[in-house]
């Protein structure tokens, strides 16, 4: 079976070359197509570039295995290949460990917590190098879906340079391998023999055996398909044999490790600024006084804005204290857009807005008074479902955007009803984010004053992250990263978020 995705529309878990998987016989598996899992790495002995396991690229700079490989070594006893197919390859981009964190609560020989996070001492440089792409990590609510995740009976596939038969004396394959295997049930007899925690371990096989991950495999992924990208729902931890029918292999998962592994990565990676240019002599809306300059960086885990690249978005605020609660956007020169979940318990003469600002205090901002609130008619404040969450604003003056260099309406999507209205924007859409809200993971007021903005992803409206939260596709979508990490955030409602069309801003 072919798997296809497309490496320009998602952040992770996307490989140079498609997938093609057969339902074959790692052990008793097949090799790989070229290039088709550029997510994997190979773990090597300083001293012998030796491959003893494997591993996955979670960011520029830091590499996900098991705890088992490395617990013993310290960060000079191993290096790092990434971006080839035949583990020999001089071409393989190759680089030290400078730190190596264990979980602190790996133990042998259960095998339980067996993770760990390698730090690279020089960045893999993936926006320069289309052979070397990260993986995508699970992002399930805890603790209620962890045990089922991956699900049992769901069709995974696992990768490796290890051994393709059972006899440990003979030698390891110079090519990538790759097998289907499926997950299987907790309660599973195959499993309970082997299974010390169904909340961080998970096994799959087949219950007649005949396919596995074998000694050298351990450390690497297994994946799930989710439709337009791989998931990686596993590490390789240990198994007894290789292959062995009622013995499937066991795996750490993934599904329970996502707080720890942010803690550790916190998306450290420095990365240059992509510049978005767009000419406001030529577009009437969307187009802003400065071009923005976009880090795929880490709102919560945002950057700063240049100052006036985001000239359609304001801020609402409380006019007894100036004080900024929910952002919006310029739709005219007398109406401003945004949620109304922000203005549905306010009346116009207790709101302001401030527009031409970076910094939401600064006193030369343009400020107006609202003298109506229109909420949409659908909308219920007394629901936890958020649907037509949709408020316009109008202004008791107009702002004078023709005057006024620093202030820009925004453009609003014009698409076919009802055709296309769900999945727009397409899913793996690249987004911006921008707000003045809380840019930590807390409920604590730690706002900034000036300006941020984040690179999140248009995602399925299928995909498990969303379809938990997301009660009406045709009115919400929601966005991320697969690996968590880049969010809005309390005072950021009512913000746009916008989509780059080569030449303008669409919200």
């Amino acid at each position: 079976m072919t798997y296809t995705c497309d490496n320009t529309l998602v952040s992770c878990g996307c490989g140079y070359n498609y997938v093609q998987l057969t339902s074959s016989r790692i052990v008793g598996g097949e090799e790989a197509l070229p290039n088709s899992w550029t997510m994997i790495v190979s773990l090597r002995q300083t001293s012998t570039n030796r491959h003893f396991c494997g591993g996955s690229i979670l960011s520029d700079s830091y590499i996900l295995t098991a705890a088992h490989c490395i617990d013993t070594d310290s960060p000079g006893d191993v290096i790092v290949a990434a971006g080839m197919h035949n583990k020999s390859d001089e071409n393989a981009v190759i680089r030290r460990v400078d730190q190596i964190f264990v979980h602190p609560n790996w133990s042998q020989p259960e095998y339980l917590n067996d993770i760990a996070i390698l730090r690279l001492s020089e960045p893999l440089e993936l926006a320069q190098n289309s052979m070397l792409t990260r993986t995508c990590i699970p992002h399930v609510h805890w603790p209620t879906d962890i045990q089922d995740y991956p699900s049992s009976g769901t069709p995974l596939a696992t990768i490796g340079w290890g051994h393709t038969e059972m006899d440990n004396h003979t030698s390891s394959p110079d090519n990538l391998h790759q097998v289907q295997v499926f997950s299987i049930d907790n309660n599973d007899p195959n499993c309970t023999r082997s299974l010390y925690n169904k909340e961080i371990q998970f096994c799959a096989g087949l219950s007649q055996g005949g396919k596995d991950t074998c000694q050298d495999d351990s450390g690497g992924p297994i994946f799930q398909w989710l439709g337009n990208r791989w998931e990686q729902v596993g590490i390789t931890s240990f198994g007894k044999g290789c292959a062995v029918a009622g013995d499937p292999g066991i795996y750490t998962r993934l599904a329970s490790y996502h707080h720890w592994i942010r803690s550790i990565v916190n998306d450290n990676d420095v990365r240059p600024p992509i510049s978005y240019t767009c000419d406001n002599t030529k577009v009437y809306c969307g187009c802003s006084h400065k071009n923005v300059e976009l880090t795929p960086s880490r709102i919560v885990g945002g950057e700063e804005a240049v100052p006036y690249t985001w000239s359609f978005m304001v801020s609402l605020q409380h006019r007894s204290s100036n004080s900024h609660f929910c952002g919006g956007s310029i739709f005219s020169d007398s109406y401003i857009l945004t949620a109304a979940h922000c203005v549905d318990d306010e009346t116009p003469d207790r709101i302001q807005i401030v527009a031409g600002v970076h910094n939401r205090s600064d006193p030369n901002g343009v400020i107006r008074e609202v003298d109506y609130i229109h909420i949409h008619p659908d909308w219920s404040s007394s629901s936890m479902e958020r649907r037509h969450d949709i408020a316009m604003l109008h202004l008791s003056q107009p702002l004078g955007l023709a005057s006024n260099p620093l202030l820009a309406r925004i453009c609003v999507p014009k698409v076919q009803w009802p055709n296309n209205v769900e999945t727009y924007p397409s899913n793996g859409t690249r987004l911006a984010a921008i707000g003045w809200g809380n840019i930590k993971q807390d409920w604590t007021n730690n706002s900034p004053d000036n300006l941020h903005q984040v690179q999140v992803f248009a995602i399925d409206n299928n995909d498990p992250i969303c379809n938990k939260s997301l009660f009406d596709t045709q009115v919400q979508f929601c966005a991320a990263l697969y690996e968590g990490g880049k969010d809005t955030c309390q005072g950021d409602s009512g913000g746009p978020i916008l989509q780059w069309l080569g030449d303008r801003w669409e919200q």
